[in-house]
């Protein structure tokens, strides 16, 4: 009598089959897992470079307010000076002030005094930086090119500390308002940031 070995008979195609599915079933999973851990690193990193650029834009801010000089700047081609600081940010979107202090290469022409401005686009919702790297600049020429530092702010509001009898007032520096010092006491930035809410800057002064 033969007896059959049921041990060496293999696979059936059934078997190989199911075996089959089971593995590309395994790679499928293992594939959605990997994809979904490549979205969230990139994610993570997109939030990372945005965290970053917002740290380096607040500092700049921070660092123009706390650079404050009351120095007036001298535009090309005019005979009134402008003041140290001029606030349109209500009206017109924009701010200017004088800054002192910073340092200066020694193959630049400049005294470390500079004019800057911060313009919000309100269309396209950014916020710009331009400077004057001297006080009486000769021509336009020597205004330097506006770069973007904030993206996706739909608000902004400026407010500086006059006196204890006034407290925050708005538009220092316009000429049909009371006459004050260069600088204020203390100068506050509201931002309104699509993507992080609220931002504020605040810089007093001795």
């Amino acid at each position: 009598m033969t007896h059959t070995n049921t041990s060496d008979r293999g696979l059936t195609l059934l078997e190989l089959v199911a075996v089959l599915s089971i593995f590309a079933l395994v790679a499928v999973m293992g594939l959605q897992s990997l994809s979904g851990m490549m979205h969230a690193r990139d994610r993570l990193a997109e939030a990372d470079e945005q965290a970053a650029a917002l740290a380096r834009g607040l500092t700049l801010l921070r660092e123009d307010l706390k650079s404050a000089d009351a120095a007036a700047f001298w535009p090309p081609a005019t005979i009134e000076p402008q003041p140290a600081f001029l606030d349109f940010s209500a009206a017109q979107g924009w701010f200017a002030l004088t800054t002192a202090g910073r340092a200066v290469l020694p193959e630049m022409q400049a005294a470390g005094q500079a004019r800057v401005i911060w313009r919000h686009d309100r269309e396209a919702e950014r916020l710009t930086r331009q400077a004057w790297p001297v006080l009486r600049p000769a021509s336009d020429a020597a205004l330097l090119p506006e770069t973007t530092v904030f993206e996706r702010i739909a608000g902004l509001r400026l407010r500086a500390y006059a006196s204890l009898e006034e407290g925050w007032v708005a538009g220092w520096g316009q000429p049909d308002l009371p006459l004050r010092p260069a600088l204020p006491k203390a100068i506050e930035v509201d931002l309104e940031s699509s993507a992080y809410g609220p931002l504020r800057v605040v810089v007093a002064y001795p």
